[in-house]
């Protein structure tokens, strides 16, 4: 072969390998993104922003302050932000800071067209139902951020949380768990270990439902096939052509049971996907709950919450953030006689469809991550795209550490 291209060939294999290390490089870059979101109008914080980045999975939600943090896959990567009541948008990030206040415009109903829609609230909100499940009826790995705050009386008493992998099965919504990292914060005083029994013995809020019921709608189902509510729906029309319905649950007239709900369901008109559940004891029906008797325990369940996020990312359809809170009376042996309020939230910072499987060595099958302890390799709460503790919630937590 001539010497000449030999040196040609074995140049364009150097330039090759060069340009495959510069865009692994490249690729390799990722830049963190913080900031507030907030009302343009009033200036006020944002809630529950969903927070998404363009070509990928990743996702995270803005806390009660409308602060957030991001990792970007590439530098300049779009980032979206959307709520189901203000106008959607996408920012990129400028180079000369990764901080970013973002303002996002309430979105603007067409008064005419807000009107009582053509279907029964209850027959709007079945279809929904059997569209998001539908739609959601695939096998999926969730990494997700999962937390838990307690208190006894009004007082702080415990805190956990974890990046926890909710393998989900295909259909039925059920999941294996494996929990990659967790930590755990409790106040060390004379009635600790009993209060910890206390909390597990009534199980307030169990980790092993949480994609469950985000992905089932059982809560929902169950006040759909009650007699005690009634329904109303209304279509509200945006500026852009589109709409949501917004069917309101109400307990019916005269109704006197315990544990009766009320709030709404939020959805996309044409798809019939919900995008929003916000559920919670009705005020008017808390004075008829009763105090049972489970087993070694006396308890009332006071109030009890749930509430749901969904977002619609092209052809996707997927939860990013699930909710429920308990306040519940119990009496406990000869130390507990307490009120105990139990939150617990998951956000899902990244997912993959597809069938995973875990070993049977690596299932979390306990209901409460205080189950699992202190098991921890890095900060993950600085590292990963979690939602933002609040600064009231950063000094509840430091007063458990002091």
């Amino acid at each position: 072969m001539h010497k000449n291209l030999k040196t040609t060939i074995f140049m364009k294999k150097i330039i090759a390998q060069i340009l495959i290390l510069v865009t692994a490089f490249t690729f390799a870059q990722t830049r963190t993104i913080s900031g507030v979101i907030k009302d343009k109008e009033t200036k006020l914080p944002i809630e529950s922003v969903s927070i998404s980045v363009e070509n990928s999975s990743i996702g995270t939600i803005s806390n009660e302050e409308g602060k957030f943090r991001i990792t970007l896959p590439t530098p300049n990567a779009k980032i979206f932000f959307s709520h189901v009541y203000y106008n959607s948008i996408s920012i990129v990030a400028s180079n000369d800071s990764d901080e970013v206040e973002v303002f996002l415009d309430v979105q603007i109903f067409e008064l005419e067209e807000v009107v009582v829609n053509k279907f029964p609230g209850k027959v709007l909100l079945k279809m929904a139902v059997d569209a998001s499940k539908t739609k959601l009826e695939k096998a999926l790995l969730l990494n997700t951020y999962y937390r838990e705050f307690i208190n006894v009386d009004g007082k702080f008493t415990s805190f956990a949380d974890g990046l926890v992998d909710y393998y989900v099965k295909r259909k039925s919504g059920a999941s294996d768990l494996q929990v990659k990292q967790s930590r755990v914060f409790d106040l060390k005083d004379a009635t600790a270990n009993e209060r910890q029994q206390a909390i597990m013995s009534v199980n307030l809020n169990n980790i092993q439902d949480a994609i469950e019921y985000g992905y089932n709608f059982k809560g929902i189902n169950s006040i759909l096939k009650s007699e005690d509510y009634d329904f109303y729906a209304q279509t509200k029309k945006m500026a852009d052509g589109s709409s949501i319905d917004i069917v309101s649950i109400e307990p019916k007239e005269g109704i006197e049971e315990e544990m009766i709900f009320a709030g709404t369901v939020v959805f996309d008109s044409k798809t019939k996907l919900i995008l929003d559940v916000d559920l919670a004891f009705s005020p008017e029906h808390k004075k008829f709950n009763e105090l049972h008797n489970l087993l070694i325990a006396k308890v009332k369940f006071n109030n009890y919450a749930r509430k749901a996020k969904y977002k619609i990312d092209g052809d996707k359809y997927v939860l990013v953030y699930y909710q429920s809170s308990a306040n519940v009376y119990i009496k406990f042996g000869n130390k507990i006689d307490n009120t105990f309020e139990s939150t617990c939230d998951l956000t899902v910072l990244n997912y993959k469809e597809g069938e995973f499987k875990l070993d049977k060595e690596s299932k979390f099958k306990g209901t409460s991550l205080f189950m699992n302890g202190n098991k921890y390799t890095e900060e993950f709460w600085k590292k990963y795209d979690v939602i933002l503790l609040s600064d009231k919630e950063e000094k509840l937590l430091k007063s458990l550490q002091q």
